[in-house]
């Protein structure tokens, strides 16, 4: 037998074998890292397509009012991140701080004049605004200190939100059993019960120690010469007065704030005062030179004999002066307004259809400026917190809220006489 060609034969198939071996190797090798390579660009690409999807998410989330589509969480930035800090209640509108340019760094929002945050995923843009009248009003000498793990209220008392740290801050609102305070850029209400310090501070701010309330009645549009009446004005004497109420700055209110200044509930800057116009003719034509000016005005409107479409604007509130009372004779003293005489049952009814038309008011207006302790039990009855009535002197503290007085407008009144109300 022939040996050496055998180990020849054997020694090529063993080194065949190791290439092909090593060449495997190499090929599987080279294959897993092509597929790793492949792998990883995929993953580059989802990620990054990730990324487009929710920087895409966070800016249509964005704007300046969002509204939460949940009960979510509020955060406070801690270290760079993010800590539970609280909760808000479902669709509650937030003011966002402004971000020129947005990324993925925002995906918390932050709140407008706040440490808190919110998350992206947790709210919408809106158009809807938070009521800021409550900047208006002077603040109280009185800083409280709120306790840990706390619910925060809104003006009607319904759970808005929830904060797990301490707050500090000064009181806008002191009613009998809640204070109202400024935080998250609104007007919210917080139980007495759960402020753990008090303490009485320096203020210099001049508040209000009364304010007048001013009546209208007809406004005639350039060349309508039908009314010589005292209490039919002109649209030149209604576009002073109010052209002196907007240059001088001077707080128009409504009359839920008026009561509230009754009571001692808030405090007003100086200059304020109550814009009211009477029984609804040609009271439409107020509201432009309200939008024109940004002045608030009521409406005792009698209900029976206009629309209330007729009469929507933003500024302008409407208030009752009656479904339909609003009529000479029918009792026999003064104007004889039938408030103060016609039966109980009769008069509720009329009252009571009267808030119901005017979307539950609660102010009244007697018609005439006539009243009794008859009428004015009746007009409680039928729900009305408060009544206006004549009188020319200013609205104080601690007043009667079913008498508030009024200063009638005539139309020989000019600006002189609305700047001696106001500065006077």
């Amino acid at each position: 037998m022939n040996i050496k060609p055998l180990r020849v034969l054997i020694i090529v198939t063993i080194f065949t074998s190791v290439i092909s071996i090593g060449c495997g190797i190499f090929i599987y090798n080279d294959m897993k890292e092509r597929e790793e390579v492949s792998l990883n660009v995929s993953r580059a690409r989802k990620s990054l397509i990730k990324d487009e999807d929710v920087l895409i998410k966070i800016k249509s989330n964005y704007n300046s009012n969002v509204k939460t589509t949940k009960d979510t969480k509020l955060y406070i930035k801690d270290n760079d991140e993010y800590k539970d800090a609280g909760s808000i209640n479902k669709n509650n509108i937030l003011e966002l701080e402004i971000v020129d340019n947005i990324s993925l760094d925002n995906k918390y929002f932050k709140l407008l004049d706040s440490d808190y945050y919110v998350s992206y995923k947790d709210v919408e843009p809106t158009s809807d605004t938070i009521n800021k009248r409550y900047l208006n009003y002077i603040e109280f000498p009185l800083e409280v200190t709120i306790k840990e793990n706390i619910t925060y209220y809104e003006d009607d008392f319904k759970e808005l939100f929830t904060l797990k740290n301490p707050v500090t801050t000064k009181v806008v609102v002191n009613l009998d059993d809640y204070y109202g305070i400024s935080l998250l850029s609104r007007l919210v209400y917080v139980k007495k019960e759960d402020v753990s310090n008090t303490i009485e501070v320096d203020s210099s701010e001049e508040i209000a120690v009364s304010v007048p309330a001013i009546l209208y009645h007809f406004i005639y549009l350039d060349g309508d010469n039908s009314c010589n009446d005292i209490i039919c004005h002109s649209e030149e004497q209604i576009d002073s007065h109010f052209k002196f109420l907007s240059d001088n700055d001077v707080f128009t209110l409504n009359t839920s704030e008026v009561l509230s200044f009754i009571k001692g509930e808030i405090n007003l800057p100086k200059k304020s005062i109550l814009i009211t116009i009477d029984d609804g003719a040609r009271a439409e034509n107020f509201i432009p030179f309200l939008e024109k000016y940004g002045l608030n005005a009521t409406l005792f409107l009698v209900s029976s004999w206009y629309p209330v479409s007729k009469f929507q604007s933003p500024y302008l509130e409407i208030a009752s002066h009656t479904h339909n009372m609003h009529t000479t004779g029918v009792c026999p003293t003064g104007q004889g307004g039938g408030i103060n005489c016609l039966p109980e049952k009769e008069i509720l009814n009329d009252l009571k259809l009267s808030r119901e038309t005017l979307n539950n008011t609660k102010a009244f207006c007697f018609p005439f400026y006539e009243y009794s302790d008859y009428s004015i039990n009746l007009v409680k009855e039928a729900g009305f917190e408060m009544a206006f009535i004549g009188g020319s002197t200013k609205i104080k503290k601690g007043i009667d809220p079913y008498k508030i007085p009024r200063y009638p407008i005539l139309s020989s009144f000019g600006v002189d006489y609305i700047s001696n109300l106001v500065l006077g």
